[in-house]
């Protein structure tokens, strides 16, 4: 623990390197992570940010437009600086990691002192709060990670005493805190419910008052039905689900702007798909700046009215960079958005984040999320049985050892440049593809001789890739031996009243994927009425059975 004022000027050596990477409460609102924190107290004007050293060390500045306090530990990252005011007096907090080591730092402007207070047992700590009791400062407010899962702890700063408020099985998305004359009240939100605790006036632990089950939001009205009842388009197209990299940010010094939705992976999907698949449509669901949080919060109103059968999902870069949440609490807002488009029967495909070439890719901090972050998100596909691509890992392998530079943008080079974009467009599609079809559903008796000749039909398949039927039949149900293809949605049976024919059947693509079989029918079964033929909504009917890439 340190403190020391120096000059601004001895402290603009050329050989340190300059990040902003700060976080502040609402009091101080910013718009990215990495700008500066500006506040004002007792009539002077002050300003935070974070200098990153070579080494990877970082250290908070507090300055005054004269002189520069630097405060933090040696030997680790002093990041995400928030500053409260307090009467005359004003507070500085920060968060400290070291190694395995996770601390939080507080600076008091009354008595000129800083300190990190260490944080034994968590692996994680957010931006925290400082609340006062009889205006002294009593404790700090923020979410920790100890149990895989986002806490809200309270530090005592008169006992020095650690303690875990909420204690859930899931994590704490944010907390807000009030003081008022029964003490101080602290509301928290999960993606389960929301809880209020208080903190009483002489007390030392806050005690739960009230819990709720969280309403989920109004779906958007639905979509409406294609004119056509034969419309196949639901069945090839594929929702894209993300942030400023699915948007389409790309920043270039041969672009003019920023946003180019037409470059982004999702369009440059349908040109992938093309030569191999066949007609495929895109939606664009990418939201720039978000959190995978961020996404939670829409993503049932966004997907409410979609036809689409795949869901693709790459999200999680802001997550990384911001310290907001844990990655064991992002991982759960992933779960959370793979569920949203698995109950509604949409195939999902989930990516890696890209690597970064920007200042903050850099950073250990950030290195160190983002290695955990994809390692995550590949453990929840392997557990959902869900289609994966590694974005991070085909890029880093593009022409070692710097290759993958090219691939992420000019300026800027947080995002997929052009070339990055037909990339990940070029995974996706190819793990879209690799899908079995949809199993043939509408299996009747369309016979017009019977019983001389039994004609047996279904519905037509919608996948652009789709090829042919391969009928599996046979004198009883466990001896189907024989097997016929065709590339018509019917077969004909030869009619012989006294013997039945059973079967069952099969869609395959051109890659020679195979879906599940329908249920064994007979030809016992007698024609009905003449029916006109009804598609229903694709995304309702999970898909079921079959073998490579089925659900």
């Amino acid at each position: 623990m340190f403190r020391y004022n120096v000059s601004m000027t001895a402290l603009s050596v050329k050989r340190v390197a300059l990040l902003l990477l700060v976080l502040t409460t609402a009091a101080f609102p910013q718009t990215e992570p990495w700008d500066p924190v500006f506040f004002t107290s007792g009539g002077k004007d002050y300003r935070l940010v974070v200098r990153c050293l070579p080494s990877g060390e970082s250290f908070v500045i507090l300055s005054d437009g004269t002189t520069e306090t630097v405060l933090g530990e040696a030997g680790g990252e002093n990041l995400f600086p928030v500053a409260q005011v307090s009467r005359d007096c004003f507070y500085v907090l920060w968060i400290y990691y070291q190694d395995e080591r996770t601390g939080l730092g507080l600076y008091d402007s009354e008595t000129k002192s800083s300190r990190v207070i260490p944080l034994p047992g968590l692996k994680f700590a957010g931006p925290p709060v400082l609340i006062e009791q009889a205006g002294q400062p009593a404790g700090l407010v923020f979410l920790g990670n100890a149990s895989d899962n986002d806490d809200v702890f309270f530090f005592d700063l008169k006992t020095n005493g650690l303690a875990n408020v909420t204690r859930t099985a899931w994590s704490e998305k944010a907390f807000t805190t009030e003081a008022g004359p029964g003490g101080v009240l602290l509301r928290t939100v999960s993606l389960r419910d929301r809880s209020q605790y208080l903190l009483g006036t002489g007390q030392t632990a806050f005690r739960l008052q009230r819990r709720e089950s969280l309403k989920r939001p109004e779906p958007r009205e639905k979509a409406p039905s294609p004119d056509d009842e034969e419309d196949c388009r639901p069945a090839n197209t594929y929702a894209a689900f993300g942030d400023s990299i699915t948007y389409g940010v790309v920043r270039m010094y041969d672009l003019e702007g920023e946003e180019h939705p037409e470059l982004a992976y999702p369009e440059r999907m349908r040109e992938a798909l093309s030569t191999f698949y066949g007609p495929a449509f895109p939606i664009n669901l990418g939201v720039p700046g978000e959190t995978t949080y961020d996404g939670v919060l829409r993503v049932d109103r966004d997907l409410a009215g979609l036809n689409a059968l795949y869901f693709l999902l790459m999200m999680g870069t802001n997550d990384c960079i911001k310290g907001w949440f844990s990655v064991d609490s992002s991982m759960e807002n992933f779960a959370y958005l793979i569920d949203a488009a698995a109950k509604r029967g949409m195939r999902v495909i989930v990516s890696t984040i890209p690597p970064r070439k920007d200042a903050l890719g850099s950073r250990p901090f950030v290195q160190r999320n983002i290695a955990k972050f994809n390692l995550g998100t590949a453990e929840l596909a392997a557990e959902n049985g869900i289609g994966l691509i590694d974005t991070h890992g085909a890029f880093m392998a593009t022409n070692p050892p710097d290759g993958w530079k090219a691939l992420l943008e000019d300026i800027g080079g947080n995002h997929p440049s052009p070339a990055g974009h037909i990339v990940i467009a070029g995974l996706f599609a190819a793990v879209l593809a690799a899908f079995s079809p949809l199993v043939p559903t509408g299996i009747e008796d369309d016979s017009s001789e019977w019983p001389v000749v039994r004609r047996f039909r279904w519905d037509p398949g919608c996948e652009s890739d789709l090829l042919c039927y391969r009928v599996e039949f046979g004198p009883f149900p466990a001896a189907l031996e024989n097997v016929a293809i065709t590339s018509a949605n019917w077969i004909v049976f030869p009619g012989f009243p006294s013997d039945d024919i059973y079967f069952r059947v099969q869609a395959v693509d051109a890659a020679g994927n195979l879906s599940g079989f329908t249920r064994i029918h007979t030809t016992a079964e007698r024609p009905r009425a003449p029916r006109r033929i009804h598609r229903p909504d694709i995304v309702r009917r999970p898909p079921t059975g079959g073998s490579r890439g089925t659900q």
